[in-house]
């Protein structure tokens, strides 16, 4: 396992991003609850108006967040199984040895 690791013949990539997009997603949720619970502070401290603003917007920004990272996440996935097509197009092309 360790040969792997240092000889770069698999790569990590893929399961790494995986994990960052879940890591991500538990970013984005936990900033669109800190947002709801401060626009609901909000409502009952200072405005109604400006409460009813901030939950709205945390929802929107949760959503545009959420889009933004999955689509950041598939473009670095997309470079990792292009290298591993590169790769199978590579040994699918070298000639065998004599």
């Amino acid at each position: 396992m360790l040969n792997q690791f240092l000889k770069f013949d698999k790569l990590i990539g893929a399961k790494l991003i995986t994990i960052l997009y879940y890591l991500g997603l538990i970013g984005i949720v936990l900033g669109l609850i800190a947002g709801v619970l401060s626009g609901l502070g909000t409502m009952v401290s200072y405005s109604f108006f400006g409460g009813i603003g901030l939950v709205i917007a945390s929802l929107i920004g949760a959503v545009v967040g959420l889009l933004f990272w999955r689509f950041v996440c598939e473009l670095y996935m997309l470079l990792f199984r292009m290298a591993d097509d590169l790769r199978d197009i590579k040994v699918a092309k070298t000639p065998p040895a004599l």
